[in-house]
């Protein structure tokens, strides 16, 4: 950390014009939510669904040995796949045969179907300082000394499911082989475990030649300069600057 602030400083005095009128050191608090979610394999239809669908949709067929006959493929291959297309809900059996639902129309034409998986489970973190939801475990940052003071304008945030979801749902679309994908489909659980700590290095500064105070936040979290918590400090705290300067050269 001495390293670090030693070359944050060099960074902001090599403007000559720019001085260091304060530095300080504290913590963001982070929440970490235990996340379950559903999620189905998205696979390519193969040839032998597509001619089923096909077969369902364009004639009256109730029993697998007609189309065994017509397919040339084993009766129990037939069955096991009319009873799995069944269960995805891609066919349903009619007074006049299996016909293809909604569902099963919209695959045929996509070319692809979805088969159930078991359930997955994630961590998200939340931080409502930047209203701002992440997968957890891409976070290798470590956490902040606990002595360190809280940054001091909190925010309280709530918890939103629907972006956790489509947080969800953007990183967790896996590309697996060429026919193959894990699609996120909704959250099943969300349980708050626990809140940790990023260290944050404030310098607040002062522009002899434009005259202007202002702030650098480093987040170290993101190891970058923190834009959204340098606005919210100068927002209420230039003008306090600005007089203390100006009562110290009375």
């Amino acid at each position: 950390m001495d390293n670090l602030r030693t070359e944050l400083r060099a960074t902001i005095t090599s403007n000559p014009d720019v001085s260091i009128v304060n530095e300080q050191l504290w913590k963001l608090p982070i929440v970490l939510y235990d996340v379950g979610f559903d999620q189905v394999k998205r696979l390519k239809m193969d040839i032998l669904m597509k001619m089923l669908l096909l077969a369902f949709q364009e004639a009256d067929i109730r029993r697998a040995a007609n189309l065994s006959e017509m397919l040339f493929v084993e009766e129990l291959f037939i069955s096991d796949l009319i009873y799995k297309m069944q269960r995805i809900g891609l066919i349903g059996l009619g007074k006049t045969g299996y016909k293809l639902t909604p569902k099963g129309h919209d695959y045929l034409e996509k070319g692809i179907f979805d088969e159930e998986m078991e359930g997955g489970q994630t961590v998200i973190s939340y931080n409502a300082i930047h209203n701002e939801y992440r997968l957890a475990l891409k976070d290798s940052s470590e956490e902040a000394d606990e002595a360190l003071a809280l940054y001091r304008y909190p925010i309280k945030g709530s918890l939103n499911k629907e972006r956790i979801e489509q947080l969800l749902f953007k990183e967790g679309v896996n590309g697996g082989e060429e026919s193959f994908q894990t699609i996120i489909t909704g959250i099943t659980s969300c349980i708050e475990q626990k809140t940790k700590y990023i260290s944050c290095v404030e310098f607040q500064l002062y522009d002899d030649k434009q005259d202007i105070f202002f702030s650098r936040v480093w987040n170290l979290m993101t190891s970058s300069w923190d834009e959204i918590v340098e606005k919210q400090i100068e927002a209420r705290e230039v003008v306090k600057w600005r007089k203390a300067m100006e009562e110290q050269n009375v």
